[in-house]
């Protein structure tokens, strides 16, 4: 409705200011008016553009005042022109923004669902692990039962050294009965007495494993040759190191009769270089023969070689030799991964004296493969 009126209004002014500047024409004309000085033509002229200038001017004036718009466009185009360009600009820049911004957004929720994937894949793996586990544990707990039965075995085997006899045999013919270390530098007296103590002590193991002599015998349980004990006393004197002095079953003897003992003297030296093989033999887990059972024959002939070198016999353990408890254990253990045969070998864990009794092994599993 306002855009009628102005232009209602700007047709009224328009036609009042060409109305008078042609009446103003005309009576220029009749007249024959000058203006300046110039011809009545030239000055009719004149007129006709005036009016024409004047209706310009009024039609700009009127839509001045009567619009803002206008008379911003009028005095501020240039202004409104550069602000445009800078909003164009600016519009660019936005919508390179807009793109980039929309850009990362798909990447993002790209992203995100492929995190939504591995998080789907991690928690399947969990659950399987966890299911895993709980089969582990329980394969654990019968393992742990089944090498605590095992190591019971092993426990009889290795408190047997030095006691392999039959039931009416109370010892065997070579078995150690006892050891005893003489320190060097000891005069003869202390030496014999010494060995005296030693004897006392052999002859009440016999005692205790069932031998026996007369009542007429020196020895209540054992004979021991007329001057053996001497011949060692020497021995013993002459050696310019520690020696290590055996008491040994010279034959098979039963219980209720005297043990035929001689004596054995070793001068005190390393016996077995650390990573020695002091007894080895083939397991095949495909012979139907279990782990447990060939580690203990090699234990056994570990300890008969230790005590052929002269190592002094393990009072504690009736033995010479020592492998420790868990090694036998992961033995176990390990044969139920091995597809191949392997050699079971007893190794010496370090260098080790005739003196330093048990020697100190551990367990090596070699593939066949490997030699």
């Amino acid at each position: 409705m306002y855009g009628v009126v102005l232009i209602f209004t700007l047709v009224i002014v328009g036609g009042a200011i060409a109305y008078i500047g042609d009446r103003l024409g005309m009576h220029v004309g009749r007249k024959k008016l000058t203006l300046f000085g110039l011809r009545p033509k030239h000055t009719s002229i004149l007129v006709t553009i005036v009016t024409g200038v004047l209706i310009s001017a009024a039609s700009i004036g009127v839509l001045s005042i009567a619009s803002q718009d206008v008379r911003t466009a009028l005095f501020n185009m240039k202004a409104i022109q550069d602000e445009l360009r800078g909003l164009q600009r600016d519009y660019v820049l936005m919508r390179g923004q807009r793109d980039t911004a929309q850009e990362e957004l798909r990447q993002a929720e790209a992203s995100y669902k492929q995190i939504l994937l591995d998080l789907a894949d991690a928690e399947a793996s969990v659950v399987a692990l966890r299911e895993q586990a709980k089969a582990l544990e329980n394969e654990v707990v019968e393992l742990e039962a089944a090498a605590s039965q095992l190591l019971e075995r092993y426990d009889v085997v290795e408190t047997a050294f030095g006691q392999m006899r039959t039931a009416d045999i109370a010892f065997n013919a070579s078995e150690v009965i006892l050891t005893t270390v003489v320190s060097k530098g000891q005069g003869r007296e202390e030496v014999r007495a010494h060995l005296e103590r030693f004897m006392q002590e052999v002859d009440a193991e016999a005692y205790r494993r069932s031998a026996r002599a007369t009542e007429s015998d020196e020895y209540r349980a054992i004979f021991l040759q007329a001057g053996v004990l001497d011949f060692v006393v020497e021995d013993v004197l002459l050696a310019s190191s520690d020696v290590i002095v055996r008491a040994v079953s010279q034959g098979n003897s039963i219980p209720g009769v005297p043990v035929l003992v001689y004596l054995e003297s070793y001068p005190d030296q390393m016996v077995f270089s650390q990573d020695t093989v002091l007894a080895s033999s083939l397991w095949d887990p495909t012979g139907g023969v279990d782990i447990d059972l060939v580690v203990l024959q090699v234990l056994y002939e570990a300890n008969g070689a230790a005590l052929n070198a002269g190592m002094a016999m393990s009072r504690e353990r009736s033995g010479a030799v020592l492998l420790p408890g868990d090694d036998f254990r992961n033995a176990i253990i390990a044969s139920r991964e091995i597809t191949e045969p392997v050699e079971v070998r007893l190794v010496v864990a370090k260098d080790t004296w005739r003196s330093q009794t048990p020697v100190e092994l551990y367990l090596d599993l070699v593939p066949q493969n490997s030699r």
